[in-house]
């Protein structure tokens, strides 16, 4: 039944963060990546026409900002949600810590009231079984009844988390290295806390713990390497080519530029090209304003299979991982609702053996308000005959 139960939390849980990513990549709420970059790539075949021409320069600098903004935009949302996800680690953390303090008291507060008496503390009991199956939850447990009535449980790791009046605490902590929370159990003898986010095998916290680490840091990844390689291989070509006037006879000049480590976040277009389009290469000669060779190259660059080493095109590979994200969404949706049916199915069953059937309740009370109108008639009756004998003496 609890495994059950952790089965639903994981699967819930997985949903839910994933429902979060959906927003950032609907097009309903931004232009997507995959849409700047169709913009940009038309601006520049626009260019490659009038290539002498500052309102269609003009243009492309203008697509080329929302291009980079959209790519930016992607990454800071990425992190805002894993920041978010942090929050709710942090948050069922406390809930789990307060749910070990109430298992604890209860515990001895049953023994308490079952020392010495044959009589069970039944509505104690039950309250603790309710808070057990909060907690399998949020995580896996293992957990058994002790000599004394009193419920001792272990969480992920085999970590200690109740053991009769005694509680641990859960808490969330920054990790110095990554920024992000780990999940750390500490006894309550205050002992060195013990990490066990890579312990976690069921339950909510794994799945927030898994969309947070690998779905988030896979699609921050892949919004990485398609910034760093489209600043790459397009700066390999426009430092090939010349600009207009001041910039006819000079090469040499990149169009983007961004900090390898975080390329989405930081990629920009050039302080030389925000300030003047002229900057912009165009031609493979210099000093010749109508030439538009290079342009013609930069656009090449829109059907070249640069991504997913070398199987995909810049929008085939974000419409393979944007897809992927959703058949992700689509999966887990299911997944909670078969987990749910699952559950629903183990709680009727358990109702059926240990709890009152309300159907068979309503049957009963059906059988006795019968019975007792049958009885009602039979003594007003009686009552009637000895009330006419009565007036026939008198």
């Amino acid at each position: 039944m609890n495994l059950s139960k952790t089965d639903v939390g994981r699967s819930s849980g997985r949903y839910e963060a994933l429902q979060g990513l959906e927003s950032i990549y609907s097009p309903e709420m931004a232009a997507s990546v995959s849409d700047q970059m169709t913009n940009f790539f038309n601006a520049l075949h626009e260019l490659s026409s009038h290539p002498e021409e500052a309102p269609v320069r003009g243009n492309v600098r203008e697509a080329s900002k929302d291009l980079v903004s959209s790519f930016n935009r992607v990454d800071a949302n990425l992190e805002r949600h894993m920041n978010d996800i942090n929050q709710k680690i942090d948050s069922e953390a406390k809930d789990i810590s307060a749910i070990l303090s109430k298992v604890a008291t209860l515990n001895s507060s049953i023994a308490s009231m079952e020392v010495g008496s044959a009589a069970e503390a039944n509505d104690l009991r039950d309250q603790r079984d309710v808070l057990v199956r909060q907690l399998s939850e949020k995580i896996n447990i293992g957990y058994y009844t002790n000599e004394h009535g009193m419920l001792c449980i272990r969480g992920p790791g085999q970590s200690l988390l109740v053991d009769g009046k005694m509680a641990a605490s859960m808490h969330a902590t920054q990790n110095g290295e990554t920024g992000q929370y780990d999940l750390v159990v500490i006894a309550q003898d205050g002992n060195m806390p013990r990490k066990i986010s890579h312990d976690l095998q069921g339950g909510k916290l794994q799945s927030l713990y898994d969309v947070r680490d690998n779905v988030i840091m896979d699609l921050r990844r892949r919004n990485n390497e398609m910034a760093a390689t489209l600043a790459d291989h397009f700066n390999a070509v426009h430092r090939e080519g010349y600009g207009l006037k001041d910039f006819g006879a000079m090469r040499g000049r990149d169009f983007f530029e961004y900090d390898a480590s975080q390329a989405a976040r930081s990629i920009k277009v050039t302080d030389l090209v925000m300030e003047n389009t002229d900057a912009i290469s165009a031609g493979a000669t210099p000093n010749a304003p109508g030439d538009n060779i290079i342009i013609n190259e930069l656009l090449r660059l829109r059907s070249a299979k640069v991504m997913d080493g070398g199987r995909a095109t810049f929008t085939e590979d974000y419409s393979n991982y944007v897809s992927l994200l959703g058949i992700e969404i689509s999966r887990a949706n299911n997944q909670l609702e078969a987990d749910n049916v699952i559950f629903g199915d183990l709680s009727s069953k358990r109702e059926a053996i240990s709890g009152v059937s309300l159907d068979e309740e309503a049957v009963n009370l059906l059988k006795w308000q019968t019975a007792f109108a049958a009885s009602s008639k039979v003594i007003t009756t009686t009552d009637e005959m000895l009330e006419t004998v009565l007036s026939l003496k008198r």
